[in-house]
């Protein structure tokens, strides 16, 4: 029988909203350098503007406003990023699929999560220029093909754990939360925010970017409620989503008590730990766009290899970097590359397998591993995460796309397919989609969110082929004459292929080598 992901509802007022219960870190942190009393990422300049937004799409503007921040701190160039875009991508598809919602329907984090690690967004203002949800176009008509930067690794954060969230902002520039907000925490002068846990009355979920910390903020200052006061002094800087409406420039400070900001009630809270150009010279391969909806943990064992099959693009030659969702913090984990076997399915014998790295699940979120740039044998294989918990305690888990509801009916609907996600359990790889079928009664299954960015290098594919076009001819001698005498220009593997001589410049004297080469192997004919 199918369960249902979601149990809370959703406010219509202002958007975020519980996707995943939060898990416990099981790990402790380690030192850190320590941290001032106070911190702002306004007084470097890694903030954009403070936005007004329109109809429930709060968690738009945050996580775009977190997007923005991030680049910032790491010296990128950027601008405003558009939410429009984000906002169109996450709407239903002509066929069901994909979030259950229009434009000015509540949003969750994890839709932002998904469109940037599938690197699909974010995508700047200026070129999203006429989208606009005021004349919205359905997803499938989205372009997928604008971001400039791509989303490698995010951590997600939690109440319990203040000095992570203080370190994230500092090193990031800002990080993604929620709260419930309700009018009356609010001060008159809309500049501090909180609502003790013992609040009875009404409110909605809100998102925002939160970009600082204040230790000896004094707690007598949030005092719209006259009955109450935090305990301590202390508070979040938060950027806010409604304009310029107060003597901060639209930004307020809320109380580290606040009942709701970084708790597991409008989970997840995240901070992108990982970006990186999008230029051409990467490509992601994944079997779903929309991350991680589930957390994949039916299965009680300390040791399970979860894969995902791709085909390769023979232009990106080398595996550069592997992406993946976990919750299971502290446990030791391996990367493999995986041939096929005849029929295109993974071969399970492992003395076959390739190891690309072994690490340890540092935060819970989505991790990325450096590869060594892994030449790639096969136009297809897998990539396996091979997940060990017997140090750290708990099952293994990782990311899964997979469908969601709460008491209204489907939240997300993904489309996993056969042939996408395998299993591998005492010897033997199952597909995943087979695995839901046999062992949840459900057909809708899920994708593992495992992906793999590959590069290219440039490598040659045939010395002396400088036209490509499979084969070592006079024609390349030609291509590479009109080269030297700047006819033409040879770049990328045409280059490298026609650097015969592998002395890392083209010239006389590769077009001499193939000649000799020619003239050596040609046939020679017979009267």
């Amino acid at each position: 029988m199918k369960r249902k992901r979601f149990s809370l509802a959703l406010s219509a007022a202002t958007a975020a909203a519980l996707l995943l219960s939060a898990a416990t870190a099981g790990a402790a942190a380690e030192e850190q350098t320590a941290l001032p009393d106070a911190y702002s990422s306004r007084d470097p300049g890694y903030v954009t503007s403070v936005k007004s937004q329109q109809y429930n799409s709060c968690w738009a503007f945050a996580s775009m406003a977190t997007l923005e921040s991030t680049l910032l701190r790491a010296g990128y160039e950027t601008e405003d990023m558009s939410t429009d875009h984000l906002n169109m991508w996450a709407t239903t598809h002509k066929d069901g699929t994909g979030w259950q919602r229009g434009v000015t329907s509540d949003g969750y984090p994890n839709i932002a999560l998904g469109y940037l690690t599938s690197w699909q967004g974010g995508v700047f203002a200026s070129d999203a220029d006429g989208l606009s949800i005021f004349n919205p176009i359905v997803s499938d008509d989205v372009p997928v093909d604008l971001a400039r930067y791509g989303v490698t690794s995010v951590e997600y954060l939690f109440k319990n754990k203040p000095e992570d969230i203080k370190r994230c902002i500092m090193e990031h520039g800002g990080v993604y939360s929620s709260y419930a907000h309700a009018a009356e925490c609010m001060s008159a002068d809309k500049l501090s925010y909180y609502m003790p846990p013992n609040y009875s009355g009404g409110y909605s979920g809100h998102s925002i970017e939160v970009v600082g910390w204040d230790d000896t903020y004094p707690r007598e200052n949030f005092s719209a409620l006259s009955y109450t006061l935090p305990q301590n002094n202390g508070a979040w800087l938060i950027k806010n989503s409604w304009g310029n409406n107060n003597d901060l420039g639209g930004y307020f400070w809320m109380s580290y008590e606040d009942a709701y900001i970084f708790g597991q009630k409008y989970n997840p809270s995240f901070c992108l730990t990982g970006v990186e150009p999008l230029d051409g010279t990467k490509k992601l391969l994944q079997n779903e766009v929309y991350g991680a909806t589930y957390e994949f943990d039916y299965i009680n064992s300390r040791q399970l290899t979860f894969l995902n099959h791709f085909s390769f693009d023979n232009e990106f030659d080398v595996i550069d970097k592997v992406m993946f969702k976990t919750n299971a913090l502290g446990a030791s984990y391996s990367l493999y590359f995986v041939p096929d076997t005849p029929d295109s399915t993974p071969n399970t014998d492992q003395t076959v397998w390739t190891k690309l790295y072994d690490g340890t699940v540092d935060h819970i979120g989505y991790l990325c591993a450096d590869i060594e740039d892994f030449a790639y044998p096969d136009s297809s294989g897998s990539i396996a995460v091979t997940m060990d918990t017997s140090a750290s305690g708990g099952s293994c888990t990782i990311g899964v796309g997979e469908w969601l509801t709460n008491t209204n009916g489907y939240v997300f609907i993904n489309s996993s397919k056969r042939g996408d996600s395998y299993i591998l359990q005492n010897g033997s790889a199952q597909d995943l989609m087979d695995w839901y079928k046999e062992s949840q009664h459900d057909d809708i299954g899920g994708t593992f969110v495992i992906k793999a960015i590959t590069a290219k290098t440039n490598r040659p594919t045939l010395l002396g082929d400088a036209d490509m076009d499979g084969t070592v001819s006079i024609s390349d001698v030609t291509e590479i004459q009109r080269h030297i005498a700047e006819h033409i220009q040879l770049t990328g593997k045409a280059a490298a292929n026609a650097d015969y001589n592998q002395d890392g410049v083209i010239n006389i004297d590769d077009a001499t080598a193939i000649q000799r080469f020619l003239a050596e192997f040609a046939p020679v004919s017979v009267n």
